[in-house]
C-alpha cells in the first residue's frame, strides 16, 4: 500500500495549500518508509508529483516518484504477471524500464493492458510531453480525482469535500501538453477505454418444465455423486490457477524479524469456505516450520446480548415444563467466531504439521463507536453498509500488532508490519488498551488471541 498525490495547476489557478498539505499527511500514513516530492514546469503549468512508499518486497526501499531520463512515475500496485519481473526485483523499477523503452502511444497502452495485478499510477512521459494516469480494469487500487479552481488533483485518498470522486476504472487517461489549453485553464483529458474480447454465446437447449406423466418413479440406492472428466478437469484447472495466485502472494514474503519461525502470513479468517480454502493453499507454499496466523474479528453487539439474556416469556402449557431462560453466552461468540473455530479444526486435520494460530480479535462496542467517523473518512467515497463492515474489520486487524498481513482472502497483498501498522490507521491510546484488557480477561492488545495458538 503506497500513496500517490498529484496536482496540475496553471499560473492563473489557485491550489488550496491546506487541502494539499492535508492530503500529503494522509498519503504519508499509507507509505511511512519514503516520501518524495518532484515538481515540473511545462509551459504555463506546474505539475507536482508526491509519492509515499510502504516497503514490502526486496532488500532496499525504492523511493518514489521514480525518475529516469526525465520520465516520472508514481506507482501503487503489484505485477504478478504480464510483464517480466525478475525474482526479488522491484515492481516500480521493472515497470519504469519498460516505459523508458516505449516511444509511442500504443506501446504505453500495451504495457498497462498487459499487467496482471492491481494498480494505480501517474506517469509523465518527457519525450512526448504526455501525462498518463489510471487504474487497473477492476479498480483494485484507490485513485480519486478533483477538479477545482482551474486545477486537477489526483490522490490515493481524498477529502470528504465537494468535488472529490473516484476515478473511473474504465481505461487509461492521458493529457497531451502539446495541445491547446482549454478555456478553464486546463488541458483536455483523453480516455483510452479498456477493450474486452466477447465470447460467443452458446445456445441453450429447450428444457422440459414439467415431468411427463408416462415416466415412472424408480427408487435407487444412495450413491456418491460422480462428475464427468470435463467437469473434473475444470475443477483441477481452477485449483491450479488459484494456487498460482496464492503462491505469487505468499511465497517470497521476506522475514521482517530475525526469528525465521515467526508468522510471515496472516489471513483474514471468518471460517467461510473461501478463506479456509485459501489458507489450505497457502499451506502448500510456506515452510512447515512457519506458523500461519488466522485473524478472526468479533464485534460486541449490545442489542444481541440483551436479547440473549432476556427472560423467556413463553406461556407454559399443561404437562409441560417451563423452558429455561436463554443463558448468557460469551460476548464475542459471534457466527464468524463459531465458523472460524470449526474451520480451524478442519485445517488442523488436513495439515497437522502446520502450526495454525487462531488469533481472536475482540472489538468492544465503545471502541467501534469511537472510531466510526474515522473509518468513514478512511473509506471515502465508499459508503455502503458492506463497505463499512469490511472497513471496520480491516482497521481493527491493523490495530492488533500480530504478524505481517498478506490479505490473500481478498486477492490483495498488504503486509502491515507491527511497528508501523498503528500509524496507518489509528494509535490505541491508554483508554483503548484498558478496554481491550477488560474485554479479554486482562490480556493486553499484544496478547489477544495468542493463548489460543496452533497445534
Amino acid at each position: 500500500m503506497c500513496g500517490i498525490l498529484f496536482s496540475l495547476s496553471n499560473n492563473g489557478s489557485i491550489l488550496n495549500l491546506n487541502d494539499w498539505n492535508h492530503l500529503k499527511d494522509l498519503n504519508t500514513k499509507r507509505g511511512p518508509d519514503s516520501q518524495l516530492l518532484k515538481q515540473l514546469n511545462v509551459k504555463d503549468s506546474t505539475l507536482q508529483f508526491f509519492s509515499t512508499v510502504l516497503h514490502l518486497r526486496g532488500p532496499d526501499v525504492v523511493p518514489q516518484p521514480i525518475e529516469d531520463s526525465e520520465n516520472i512515475l508514481c506507482w501503487n500496485g503489484e505485477i504478478f504477471g504480464g510483464l517480466q519481473v525478475e525474482h526479488g526485483q522491484n515492481d516500480t523499477q521493472a515497470l519504469m524500464s519498460y516505459l523508458r523503452e516505449s516511444s509511442s502511444q500504443d506501446e504505453i497502452l500495451s504495457i498497462f493492458s498487459r499487467i496482471e495485478g492491481p494498480y494505480a499510477f501517474v506517469f509523465w512521459q518527457a519525450s512526448t510531453k504526455k501525462l498518463w494516469f489510471g487504474r487497473d480494469c477492476l479498480g483494485r487500487r484507490s485513485l480519486l480525482t478533483c477538479h477545482k479552481q482551474g486545477s486537477l488533483m489526483l490522490s490515493s485518498v481524498g477529502l470528504k469535500s465537494e468535488g472529490w470522486k473516484e476515478l473511473e476504472a474504465n481505461g487509461i487517461y492521458c493529457i497531451d501538453f502539446s495541445e491547446e489549453v482549454l478555456q478553464e485553464g486546463l488541458y483536455k483529458i483523453h480516455l483510452f477505454p479498456w477493450s474486452y474480447s466477447e465470447e460467443p454465446l452458446l445456445p441453450f437447449p429447450r428444457l422440459n418444465t414439467t415431468i411427463p406423466d408416462h415416466l415412472k418413479a424408480i427408487e435407487t440406492p444412495q450413491v456418491e455423486p460422480l462428475i464427468d472428466e470435463d467437469s473434473e478437469q475444470t475443477v483441477n484447472d481452477f485449483i491450479s490457477v488459484l494456487s498460482q495466485s496464492v503462491k505469487s502472494r505468499v511465497a517470497d514474503i521476506p522475514h521482517l524479524s530475525q526469528k525465521n519461525d515467526d508468522a510471515r502470513v496472516a489471513i483474514l479468517f471468518s471460517g467461510g469456505i473461501d478463506c479456509t480454502f485459501l489458507a489450505a493453499l497457502a499451506d502448500h507454499y510456506l515452510p512447515k516450520s512457519e506458523p500461519i496466523d488466522l485473524l478472526n474479528v468479533a464485534f460486541e453487539n449490545p442489542r444481541s446480548e440483551m436479547a440473549k439474556n432476556r427472560p423467556n416469556k413463553k406461556k407454559n402449557k399443561q404437562n409441560e415444563k417451563p423452558e429455561p431462560s436463554v443463558l448468557p453466552q460469551a460476548t464475542y461468540n459471534t457466527p464468524d467466531r463459531v465458523t472460524g473455530r470449526a474451520s480451524l479444526e478442519e485445517l488442523r486435520r488436513i495439515a497437522p504439521d502446520r502450526s495454525w494460530n487462531f488469533v481472536e480479535i475482540n472489538v468492544p462496542y465503545v471502541e467501534a463507536l469511537e472510531y466510526r467517523q474515522h473509518i468513514i473518512d478512511l473509506m471515502f467515497p465508499l459508503d455502503t453498509v458492506m463497505d463499512m463492515n469490511m472497513a471496520r474489520k480491516f482497521v481493527n486487524y491493523f490495530v492488533v500488532p500480530v504478524a505481517t498481513l498478506a490479505l490473500v482472502g481478498t486477492a490483495i497483498r498488504s503486509q502491515a508490519r507491527p511497528a508501523k501498522a498503528h500509524s496507518h490507521f489509528m494509535k490505541p491510546d491508554h483508554q483503548t488498551r484498558q478496554s481491550w484488557r477488560q474485554a479479554n480477561g486482562g490480556l493486553s492488545v499484544q496478547d489477544v488471541g495468542r493463548s489460543g495458538g496452533g497445534v
